[in-house]
Parts: structure tokens; C-alpha cells; sequence
């Protein structure tokens, strides 16, 4: 199987000629993982407002803790529910990159360069030097993996903790009402991301339909996602007929405050939009 797998059932979602969906394959890990990484630290205005003038050094750390994590048989490089958008006429910037089909060179950077920040954002994206432009990362909400491997996940990205409890403790669904009882009936989407240089193309949109579609085929019956973006919240909350979407749960990302070592403090008021959304999409016939 090459790297990326080409989709040839699109399931009618169109792209422009250059682009297709492939699906994420082990191979693939290391390229995720940093796209990701650069997209959450950098690309989102949760994040980027949060970690304003450290978010190099936090996508960096990031993605070298959560190595393990992305191993686990049951995340999206290796279970066979997550996929990604490949520029087939992709320019790499070294030859090298070029010979292997692409390269990421995160591993280059050093964490004690005083001068890390400094263009921070276009110098990590200089060295994802490969043709994935967009992604979708899910997995069986049924088999989450091992909690170590999440341990691990929360260490480089700490406030998705408290906003996954918020979720749980706000979720106005009964219990028992929607939870899986076996794996294959629901999807938790694990994150979304485009590259920089190639937002406003659709691409997200896109690659989220087919998301949609493919999970349908598959017969899982729901997706749950955590929106972090007004845009991927818009698409969500309006998928194909007869599919049906509802926000379960507003984080209001200004006022949330917890206890940090005796104190209150409202971690995300440096966030620069209002609200996270959790959302329940219903894939029905």
C-alpha cells in the first residue's frame, strides 16, 4: 500500500484536478503529527491567542511527546478512519524531499535557539516539506486506547483536559442514550487542520463530507466532534441531508475558570474567539 493511500470511492465529493484524498497510513505519522501540531499552535485562533509568542517551542515539544500516543494501533495514523488531502503538483522545497516523496525536518530545530519565535510559524512550516495539505483524524469512540497513550496527549496539550471534562459535565444527554456498546457505531473525529498556504480553497469542507459519507458507508450511525473554528462549526452543524447535526455543549472560552493551586484562573481568556462547540452528527439513512 503507498504511503497515503489514494481513495478511488469519493462517494460524489469533488476536488480540483491536483488534489485527492488519501487515506493515513502508518507512514504517515511523523508528517500528521507535525501538520497537526502547526495547525493547532498556530493556525487556531483558540491557540494561537493562548500561546502567543511560544507557540514554535509548544508545537515542537508537542509533537515530540505525543510520539507514543500516535503509535496506538487505535489513533487515526493507524486505524484506517482518518484521511488527507494530497497536492499532487506539490512544489518541495529541498531535493532530498523531493527523492522521498517528502520530508519533515521538526527533528532540525533546537529548543534552545534564543531565536525560535522569531518567524516561528513560517519556518516550521518551511520544513513540512511534503504533499499532505489538509487532514481528518479520527477513531471508534468504542476503542479509545490505551489512557497512558491520553496521559501523554494531555502533557503536550494540558487545557483539553478541562474542556473535555466541561463537556462531560454539560452534556445534556442522558446517560446510556448515545454511548456506543460496540465498536463501529460511533466516530470521534480527532482533529482537523489545513496548511497555511492552502486555506480558502474548500479543502476542509470537503474532506469533511467525505468524512461524513465514508463513516456512513461503514455503518457507523453517529460523529462527534469538538469545534474549535467558526468554519469547521458551520460545517458540521449543516451536513447532507439526511444527515443531522446539533450543538450539544457552548465553552464559553472567556469566562471558563478552574483552580490552579489554590487560585481561580481563567486559562483561555487570552483566546481569540468566544466559544469551543461540541457537536453530535446523526448519520441517518
Amino acid at each position: 500500500m503507498a504511503p497515503g493511500a489514494p481513495i478511488h470511492d469519493t462517494h460524489g465529493v469533488e476536488l480540483p484536478p491536483r488534489y485527492e484524498i488519501r487515506l493515513v497510513t502508518p507512514e504517515l505519522t511523523e508528517w500528521i503529527s507535525a501538520l497537526s501540531f502547526h495547525t493547532h499552535f498556530f493556525g487556531s485562533p483558540i491557540w494561537n491567542g493562548i500561546y502567543d509568542g511560544q507557540q514554535a517551542s509548544m508545537a515542537l515539544k508537542a509533537h515530540d511527546i505525543c510520539r507514543d500516543f500516535y503509535a496506538m494501533p487505535e489513533m487515526g495514523m493507524k486505524n484506517g478512519l482518518s484521511f488527507c488531502i494530497w497536492d499532487k503538483e506539490f512544489v518541495f522545497k529541498r531535493p532530498e524531499s523531493a527523492a522521498k516523496g517528502g520530508a519533515s525536518y521538526w527533528d532540525e530545530f533546537d529548543l534552545d535557539d534564543p531565536n525560535l519565535e522569531v518567524d516561528g510559524e513560517q519556518k516550521l512550516l518551511d520544513a513540512l516539506d511534503f504533499p499532505i495539505v489538509s487532514f481528518a483524524l479520527s477513531f471508534d469512540k468504542f476503542a479509545p486506547g490505551d489512557p497512558k497513550g491520553w496521559e501523554t496527549a494531555f502533557k503536550a496539550t494540558p487545557l483539553n483536559l478541562p474542556m473535555g471534562n466541561y463537556y462531560e459535565a454539560h452534556d445534556p444527554r442522558p446517560k446510556g442514550s448515545w454511548e456506543p456498546t460496540m465498536a463501529g457505531q460511533v466516530i470521534e473525529r480527532g482533529g482537523t487542520g489545513t496548511r497555511r498556504d492552502y486555506h480558502g480553497q474548500g479543502l476542509m469542507k470537503a474532506l469533511s463530507k467525505f468524512v461524513m459519507l465514508e463513516m456512513k458507508s461503514r455503518g457507523y450511525r453517529a460523529i462527534q466532534i469538538n469545534c474549535g473554528a467558526p468554519q469547521v462549526h458551520r460545517v458540521w452543524t449543516n451536513p447532507p441531508k439526511p444527515f443531522r447535526s446539533s450543538t450539544l455543549v457552548t465553552f464559553p472560552t472567556w469566562f471558563f475558570e478552574m483552580e490552579e493551586e489554590g487560585k481561580k484562573i481563567k486559562p483561555f481568556e487570552k483566546s481569540k474567539l468566544p466559544n469551543l462547540y461540541l457537536v453530535w452528527m446523526e448519520l441517518l439513512d
